[in-house]
């Protein structure tokens, strides 16, 4: 079994210094010891990612020379950018450039997808974006899974992507979406992309399984793509009519309270959502809104 390299980096949380913003999602306090979540509205999807690390130190806080980044979209389905099923590929692509301008060796971008790879990974456009941008872009097969020992609640062990553990970095870059299993899909919700085997099996107790999950990857960062939000018929999407444009990118370094933000914007109320309590109860994080500072921004 494989042990695992990367190691969350300590005391970043701690360092970070901020401004509290007046926030249309939430009103944002200025109490001590709140969880932070950045938001950064922009039409320039790169402008917006580089506003957005510029509130949390800069890609450099993360990404160190000569390290391997692992970057996890939500790849999962054969749509097009337009229908908000996917992680927008120029989001994922501004993250390979400021991870290489950091002086990261290499970037992987992968994804277990729902529907067949090479038709998600061409179709979605995250394939040749991420490529153009420089990263190294992979099917994950047989040989890049291995079972190990999650330990959770109601996944004790299973098939893990490799590459995901292997890395000295993992950001996390899903899309806001709702969902017709997990009410909505965020940070958390994307590490079902991460493993191998019957994942329907997981859809039993799928909010257990979520936070199980997410116990287990804890990413150095979670980026969450706002740019068009697909508001009603997730997971898949395929109505343009169900998708809004947001203009919009998110990131904090409390996966939990990123997640009870996200689920706020998409009209749901934090606490309706089973897998953000039991994440919680882990110790992951806050869902809790009233202490969350929401710092949001116009670039």
């Amino acid at each position: 079994m494989i042990n695992r390299r990367r190691f969350l980096k300590a005391g970043l949380a701690a360092g970070l210094t901020v401004g509290a913003y007046s926030s249309g999602l939430v009103k944002a306090s200025a109490a001590e010891k709140k969880a932070d979540v950045f938001v950064i509205e922009s039409k320039d999807t790169e402008k917006s990612i580089r506003a957005l690390m510029n509130k949390l130190g800069g890609m450099s806080a993360f990404v160190k020379k000569g390290d391997t980044v692992l970057l996890k979209p939500n790849m999962a389905w054969s749509r097009a950018p337009e229908y908000a099923a996917n992680t927008n590929p120029d989001v994922v692509a501004a993250v390979v450039k400021l991870c290489l301008e950091a002086g990261a060796g290499k970037v992987q971008v992968t994804d277990n997808s729902c529907n067949s790879m090479k038709s998600v990974y061409s179709i979605s456009g995250i394939a040749e974006a991420a490529a153009n941008a420089g990263a190294e872009v992979f099917y994950p097969r047989r040989q890049h899974y291995e079972k190990m020992r999650i330990n959770g609640d109601f996944v004790d062990e299973w098939e893990v992507m490799k590459p995901v553990i292997e890395a000295d970095v993992l950001i996390n870059i899903p899309i806001a979406k709702q969902h017709g299993s997990s009410r909505i899909t965020a940070g958390m919700k994307n590490w079902l992309g991460a493993v191998g085997g019957n994942r329907g099996f997981m859809h039993q107790d799928i909010h257990r399984c979520i936070a199980d999950l997410a116990a287990f990857f804890k990413p150095d960062l979670t980026i969450i793509d706002c740019t068009r939000v697909l508001m009603q018929g997730g997971p898949t999407g395929g109505d343009l009519d169900d998708v809004r444009r947001l203009d919009m990118v998110m990131a904090s370094l409390d996966p939990v309270a990123l997640d009870a933000v996200t689920a706020k914007l998409l009209g749901a109320k934090p606490e309706d959502i089973d897998f953000l309590r039991y994440a919680t109860k882990k110790g992951l994080g806050t869902m809790n809104l009233d202490e969350i500072n929401i710092n949001q921004e116009k670039v």
